[in-house]
């Protein structure tokens, strides 16, 4: 499951252990079902009516085949039912309410583990993700199906990879102790492990698998069935399966072994099933139900996973009516005329907050798109002022700044610069408005218009008389009564990329008006990081610190602390005298006739004893909440505290983020029941990468109410990885940045790249980016690298391995061996040509990294290499991963293996995204091994092949064989077939190891063609073709369809093109059409 997982459990109903109640009768062998007591006005699954009426007597024993089971009515031949027409909802309710408005976790759990999860969607189940929404329920409409599907694929595809798994047994055999029906439809089926010595390993919440025979045992289905079909057993077979949500259970005889108790459901629509001849497909709950009876069946329990991040998503899609009202506006109807026009307009003047050296330092550190998406992000932290509410319609503050950062344009260090003038503005406006509170009027209108616009700041407050009045010696803390602090949340997909910038943090710190170095205080919410800087602030593991602390330490710790309050009360008490002192002597001079110098002294000096107290109040206030924090640990030394450490862990968890003025965490996590739990929200919310995340991955962090939001990203990247090719068709993938761009909102864009040799930047600049992107002086300044004068090793290169061709072995992957080899063979050609100019000497310490789009190529060429270099092939220098593992990362030579070499088109090789984070990956050389006629199918690639031609970086096969990458063909079968090779003689390929031939014709296996779900292959259903053309397998039959699409819109899969995406070259057989 590609889900992140937390401790805590977030489940909905039943996530408490179940124990076994007074009133039961002892375990036995036998099969007990107990059926409870009725709740009134709910309605309920027929019985049968021999069965006796409802008593207040305990339920009896029954045998195992007396088992009771439901009577599931056949339809009326009079009044057939019909299935309803889809609503984007849950089929299953019985009432007459429009589905999206059942928002509980319970009815996530049932859509999740319905009989859907074994089946493909139906074409009237989905519905396209509009550009514009119109309303919060429309909203909720369109994506809660596709959420429901999203989550069935990627359990369905857990299951799929625990079938194929060659490690451990997933399936334990288990007994079934009781089966017991519930409220609403549920029923809770107890297990107890076959094996006393097994424990049952899950989490409490998780998804998991109840079935008969063993799965895996009998014929392997690939992938789910489509809407109108059902699996069913053979004829006398006991075969069933379901799925739903597992929790402990404890026996009360400490001799027997932990269970788990398996809660399912049965909606309406399965009992129907029977009269529309389904009732017998092993995935229908009632079917299984009665497949519990039969004696002599050996049942499985295997545990799927959580999913915890969907269960974020879908509270925050529900909570969108609670966002901030521009927030949820722009976001159902995003316009051009809720963003300023950056590109038609000049960046805002630098806040007055910051001082000359302060800006000529963000001058010297940052390059002019840089500079002014920092100038942005601090209009957009101070909006709401006057001085920046005529940017933006209506004279209010605009939501969302978008930043788009294409590969090596420096967004790292952008966004950590915007971090910097974001706190800077942001504590600016905080403490004009603390010493307004402390002493209205100590500050001059123009300092205290700051705080005009301000969520928390600028009203109320008292005289300094009375504010020191109501500071005391115990533990009631101030400074939050008096101003609260601005906090940031600052998000991004994945843990690696959320702790790059809280490392950059971390490490660099920020830098003040007076140009001195500080550090924020952050926070780290997550317990996946496995970053030590981000250890070093994560709140979980500064709570267990905490708590394993022993008492002696925690005693002299608490008194260190309070001797430290007592101090700063003194000073506290020292200043207010102070300051009464001069305010009483203000009042005996009087102001006339006084010197203009005496008075300015006198405000001098009351000023900074004003900065002196909030200073002291602050430390004050962060001393009090350390002591707050020890006095929760003190409880489990004190007798009779009902100290739990549970309750201790939440509370300390929230602490530590609620003080923390910068909160950096996962985009799922910030859906964590920690964020709940905070005294206030956060001012402004930053999300990096987020064009890697879909819509609805993003409402988490927006829901915790933030006023403003910066995302960063580039939409031209890959995007976030759908399991379910039928929500990805939906547009379900993309991204709430991609769907702004779309509108025709703006972007700011970083245009100035660090990264690629020119060579190497043109083509990408050109088609993917409208030719806006530029070298910095720094790439301009570098020389060329001394194996450039090698023609087989110039900056950017495409080389026609044509001889090649792909094969896939029954897999859903593809490999080119012939690829694989040839990519070696430029790497030792590499090695001797440094060895060479290095002269006898240590030759020059290149990084080279080899991508792929297919996995089975990777594990081709991490063989390949491994035969070549060894195991620890990154000792060497050498990287090898997919594409979409390598986005974000970058190396001095790249290899790219395309692997397609036939007729039937290329797949998602086609996906321009993918091409465009391949070809942005190199610093010094692009070398691109592919079969030129193949790559020709796509569109893209055949304007990549034209511009490669054009500019002579394009190596036929006729030079790579007299050079030696390929071997000479010896004449005899044409091509297609399999043919003798052999290395030519002196050439590259007999300085090694030899090469064989291309192994068997175009696929080395028969059968349909499918698309593998995992993430870096097949992971995003989004193969292009010049048409609707249907690609073929190996016997001719059609594989899949193709969506036709609009020309004119390359790089996007449908609707208007983006701005600053445009192809500049056409498809060589187009040119002259205008295309």
């Amino acid at each position: 499951m590609p889900q992140q997982v937390d401790k805590e459990s977030e489940v909905g109903e039943g996530s408490l252990a179940s124990e076994e109640k007074q009133g039961d009768k002892p375990r036995d062998s036998s099969l007990s079902v107990t059926v409870p007591r009725r709740p009134r006005k709910m309605k309920e699954m027929p019985v049968p009516a021999s069965r006796a009426p409802r008593s207040t007597r305990p339920p009896l024993a029954v045998k195992p085949t007396e088992f009771i089971r439901p009577t599931v009515k056949k339809p009326s031949t009079a009044a057939p039912l019909r299935r309803l027409p889809s609503t984007g909802g849950n089929s299953s309710r019985t009432d007459s309410r429009p589905a999206f408005q059942d928002t509980t976790i319970e009815r996530l759990q049932r859509e999740a583990t319905c009989g859907k999860l074994w089946q493909s969607p139906g074409d009237a189940d989905l519905q396209k993700v509009p550009g514009n929404f119109s309303s919060v329920e429309d909203y909720a409409k369109v994506f809660e199906p596709l959420l429901f599907e999203e989550c069935r694929a990627q359990l369905h595809n857990a299951w799929e990879e625990l079938l194929e798994g060659t490690t451990g047994d997933p399936h334990a055999a288990v007994t079934i102790k009781m089966c017991e029906r519930r409220e609403r439809g549920w029923w809770d089926v107890t297990l107890m492990p076959m094996d006393r010595n097994r424990e049952l390993r899950f989490k409490e919440g998780d998804v998991a698998v109840l079935s008969t025979p063993k799965p895996g045992s009998g014929i392997k289905r690939k992938g789910r069935l489509k809407d109108s079909k059902s699996e069913s057993a053979e004829e006398g077979q006991i075969a069933g399966r379901v799925a739903g949500i597992v929790r402990r259970y404890i026996p009360i005889d400490v001799r027997d072994p932990p269970g788990a108790v398996l809660r399912f459901h049965i909606s309406q629509e399965d009992m129907n099933k029977e009269g529309n001849g389904e009732a017998d497909s092993i995935t229908n709950p009632v079917h299984t139900l009665q497949q519990i009876q039969q004696a002599g069946a050996s049942w499985f329990l295997t545990v799927i996973g959580g999913f915890t991040t969907t269960q974020r998503e879908y509270s925050a899609l529900h909570q969108m009516p609670n966002f901030r009202p521009q927030m949820m506006n722009a976001i159902l109807h995003p316009k051009a005329e809720l963003f300023p026009g950056y590109a038609d307009t000049a960046p805002p003047p630098m806040p007055d907050c910051f001082t000359a050296p302060f800006i000529h330092h963000l001058h010297s550190g940052f390059n002019v798109p840089q500079l002014a998406a920092i100038q942005w992000a601090a209009a957009h932290t101070a909006a709401g002022t006057s001085e920046v509410s005529s940017n933006s319609s209506g004279g209010q503050p605009w939501p969302f700044t978008l930043v788009q950062g294409p590969p090596g344009t420096g967004k790292t260090h952008t966004v950590w610069g915007m971090l910097n003038v974001i706190h800077l503005v942001q504590y600016q406006r905080y403490y004009t408005a603390l010493l307004k509170k402390l002493a209205p009027g100590s500050v001059s209108s123009e300092e205290s218009s700051l705080s005009n616009g301000g969520d928390h700041y600028g009203d109320g407050g008292g005289t300094i008389d009375e504010v020191l009045q109501k500071m005391d010696h115990n533990l009631a803390r101030v400074l939050p009564k008096l101003c609260p602090k601005p906090r940031m949340l600052v998000c991004a997909p994945s843990n690696a990329a959320t702790d790059e910038l809280l490392s950059r943090v971390l490490d660099r710190g920020f830098i003040d008006g007076e140009m001195k170095h500080y550090k924020p205080d952050v926070a780290r919410v997550g317990v996946d990081t496995a970053s030590r800087a981000a250890q070093a602030v994560s709140v979980e593991r500064r709570t267990e610190q905490l708590l394993a602390m022993e008492q002696p330490h925690l005693m002299r710790w608490l008194q260190q602390l309070r001797n430290k309050e007592v101090t700063l009360g003194q000073t506290v008490m020292s200043l207010q005298k102070d300051l009464i002192d001069a305010a009483a002597m203000a009042r005996s001079q009087g102001n006339v006739g006084v010197d203009p110098e005496v008075l300015a002294f006198r405000d001098q000096m009351r000023d900074g004893k004003l900065q002196q107290l909030a200073a002291v109040v602050e430390e004050r206030d962060k001393v009090l909440v350390e002591m707050s924090r020890l006095f929760i640990i003190e409880g489990k030394f004190r007798p009779g505290s009902n100290f739990r450490n549970e309750d201790a862990r939440r509370k300390l968890e929230a602490s530590f983020a609620n003080e923390a003025e910068i909160v950096f965490t996962t985009v799922s996590s910030s859906g964590r029941k920690i964020f709940s739990q905070l005294s206030h929200g956060f001012d402004m919310v930053v999300i990096d990468e987020a064009a890697q995340a879909s819509e609805v991955a993003v409402l988490p962090p927006l829901s915790l109410r933030a006023a403003r939001c910066v995302l960063v990203g580039d939409p031209q990247q890959l995007p976030a990885t759908v399991i379910s090719r039928a929500a990805d068709t939906m547009k379900y993938s993309r991204s709430l940045f991609e769907r702004f761009q779309q509108a025709g909102c703006p972007a700011i864009l970083l245009s100035v790249q660090y990264r690629m040799h020119p060579q190497i930047r043109d083509f990408p600049s050109r088609y993917f980016y409208q030719g806006r992107l530029v070298d910095s002086e720094s790439v301009k300044a570098l020389s060329e690298e001394v194996y450039h004068k090698d023609p087989l090793l110039q900056p950017y290169l495409f080389f026609d391995i044509s001889l090649g061709r792909e094969s896939h072995a029954g897999s859903v992957s593809y490999q080119n061996k012939m690829e694989a080899q040839v990519a070696v063979h430029l790497y030792q050609h590499l090695q001797k040509t440094l060895a060479d100019e290095a002269g006898g000497g240590p030759p020059a310490n290149v990084s080279v990294g080899i991508i792929t789009p297919y996995k089975q190529q990777l594990q081709c060429l991490e063989k390949e290499f491994v035969a070549l270099i060894g195991s620890n092939a990154a000792s060497n220098g050498v990287y090898i991963n997919t594409v979409d593992a390598f986005q974000g990362q970058e190396r001095d030579v790249i290899m790219m293996s395309c692997v397609r070499a036939s007729s039937y088109g290329v797949g998602f090789v086609a996906d321009i995204r993918r091409m465009n984070v391949a070809l942005t990956r190199a610093r010094r050389s692009l070398w691109v091994i592919g079969n030129a006629s193949a790559l020709a199918q796509s569109e893209d690639w055949a304007a990549l092949l034209a511009d490669a031609k054009d500019r002579r970086c394009f190596v036929s096969s006729t030079t790579c064989i007299q050079r030696g990458l390929l071997p000479e063909p010896v004449a005899g079968p044409p091509m297609g077939s399999s043919g003798i090779l052999h290395p030519r003689p002196g050439g590259l390929m007999s300085r090694g190891r030899g090469m064989s031939g291309p192994h068997g014709g175009r696929h080395s296996s028969s059968g349909r063609h499918q698309y593998n779900n995992h993430a870096g292959e097949g992971s995003h259903w989004r193969g292009r073709s010049n048409s609707g053309v249907q690609e073929r397998g190996p016997d001719g039959r059609e594989l899949w369809q193709r969506p036709p699409y609009d020309r004119s819109c390359r790089g996007q899969r449908d609707g208007p093109r983006a701005p600053g995406f445009g192809p500049q070259f056409q498809h060589p057989s187009r040119r002259n059409k205008g295309l």
